[in-house]
Parts: C-alpha cells; sequence; structure tokens
C-alpha cells in the first residue's frame, strides 16, 4: 500500500506542478493578448478619426467587430480563471508533494504505528486530491512522455506525443491572436511614418 501511495502521490504531483504551469502560462498569453488587441484597437481608432479611410470603406464597423471581439475574448478569460486557477494548483501539488516524501520516508520507518501513519497519509492524499480540480489529461501524458524510458510501448508513446502535441496547438492560439494586432498597426504605421 505504501509504495502504491508513494508512486502514485509523486505521480499526482508531477501532473498537478504542470498543470500550475501550465495554467500560469495560458493567464500570461491571453493577458498578453488582449492587452496587445486592445492597445491596437483604441491606437487604430485614433487614426480613423484623422484619416477616415485608413482601413477602407469599412473600417468604422471593422473597430467596432474587433472591440466586440476584445470585449467577448476579454470575459471568456477572465471567466476561464488562469491565474486563480494556477495559484490554487500550486498550493494543491506542494501538499501532495509534501505527502510524497512523507511516505518515501514512512518507507525507512520501522515504528509500530507505520500502517496507521500510512492510512492517515493515504486519507491526507485523497483529501489533498479532492480539494483540487484535477489536471487534465495532457499534464498526464506530458509526464508519462517524460519518463517514457521505464517500459512504455511504442504505441503509448505515439499516443502521449499525439495528445501533447494536440494540446499545444491549443495554448499557441494566443500568440497567433497577436497577428491581428500587428495587421490592424500596418495602416496605421504606414500613415503616421509617411506624414513625418
Amino acid at each position: 500500500m505504501l509504495e502504491r501511495l508513494e508512486k502514485r502521490s509523486y505521480t499526482t504531483y508531477l501532473c498537478r506542478l504542470n498543470a500550475s504551469r501550465r495554467l500560469s502560462h495560458a493567464n500570461t498569453a491571453w493577458n498578453l493578448a488582449l492587452v496587445a488587441l486592445s492597445t491596437s484597437t483604441a491606437i487604430a481608432s485614433v487614426g480613423l478619426l484623422t484619416k477616415r479611410d485608413m482601413y477602407g470603406v469599412g473600417g468604422d464597423a471593422l473597430m467596432v467587430a474587433l472591440s466586440i471581439l476584445s470585449l467577448v475574448a476579454s470575459l471568456v478569460v477572465s471567466g476561464a480563471g488562469y491565474g486563480t486557477r494556477a495559484r490554487a494548483m500550486e498550493e494543491n501539488y506542494k501538499r501532495i508533494q509534501q505527502i510524497s516524501v512523507a511516505a518515501e520516508n514512512l518507507k525507512e520507518y520501522a515504528g509500530p504505528n507505520r500502517q496507521d501513519k500510512c492510512e492517515k497519509l493515504q486519507w491526507e492524499y485523497d483529501v489533498a486530491v479532492a480539494s483540487s480540480e484535477n489536471h487534465t489529461s495532457r499534464d498526464f501524458h506530458r509526464i508519462r512522455l517524460r519518463n517514457q524510458g521505464e517500459g512504455g510501448s511504442k504505441l503509448q508513446l505515439l499516443r502521449d506525443l499525439a495528445v501533447s502535441v494536440a494540446y499545444s496547438s491549443v495554448a499557441t492560439l494566443p500568440y497567433a491572436s497577436l497577428a491581428v494586432p500587428i495587421l490592424i498597426l500596418i495602416p496605421f504605421g504606414t500613415w503616421f511614418f509617411n506624414g513625418i
């Protein structure tokens, strides 16, 4: 029971650590994308006040649509609560790490109440797991992919790799969305620097 708890708690710790990093990264990336979009639409709107045809006939409609897109994206990102979830996941993985270390140390303990200590650790692990959102399958597959040298099959390796690639492509979305602010600022920059 103790070895199983030690292995399971260590794997959970690594998965939750990965989840905390993933959520923190998503928080930073989406905040960067939203700031860039909001800033570029504000700058472009100022340009439209001066040069009405800067973005073509539908420039006003384009700016309104981009402003609405920015508002909706910020509401969705705010609702996802990446920063808050990352901090909660960090607290959880640190607690599970303590349990994992305690289980590892308990293997060396030969006292009469060893079984009681093991059951208490199992209870603490169950409470820690239940008190936090779970990590995703991507977090688990990334950990398993990292540990493939420990007897994993090639089919399992390919599956883990496919899951990681699929999730990573979604994680690049905020960076890909940075193309929109750049495209918005090109006409403004051209107008601005030609006027200098």
